[in-house]
């Protein structure tokens, strides 16, 4: 079984109402991987925001979330996240797993974004 990542908005001149959260599908194991993942980064020094990325709601419905960051937010996310990736030097098999949702998943949907900032 697996679970969906959302990354943000499909905002296309549709009225709110028709907006899709964009994102993807992600197979279970993979899915605990980059909550592992989120875990590491987010939980010791950042709780808001992994609160935010990984709400109580997640836990029961399936889902990790990065719709409801503001610009500032999902910007530190993104750079915590790639940061903490770019350190690893003999990554796990979770790690590796967490890894390529973030790569093949996440990442195409974050630089389509209209809160990304390449600077970050």
């Amino acid at each position: 079984m697996g679970a969906c990542l959302f990354i943000g908005w499909n905002d296309n001149g549709q009225r709110e109402s028709n907006f899709q959260r964009t994102g993807g599908f992600v197979n279970g194991n993979y899915w605990d991987a980059f909550g592992n993942l989120l875990d590491a980064v987010l939980l010791p020094d950042h709780p808001k925001l992994h609160e935010i990325i990984k709400s109580e709601e997640g836990e029961y419905l399936k889902f990790y979330s990065f719709v409801e960051l503001d610009k500032v937010g999902f910007n530190q996310a993104v750079k915590l996240i790639r940061d903490y990736i770019a350190k690893q030097k003999n990554p796990t098999e979770w790690q590796k797993m967490a890894n390529v949702v973030w790569v093949d998943v996440a990442e195409p949907y974050i630089i389509q974004d209209e809160r990304y900032d390449a600077r970050s």
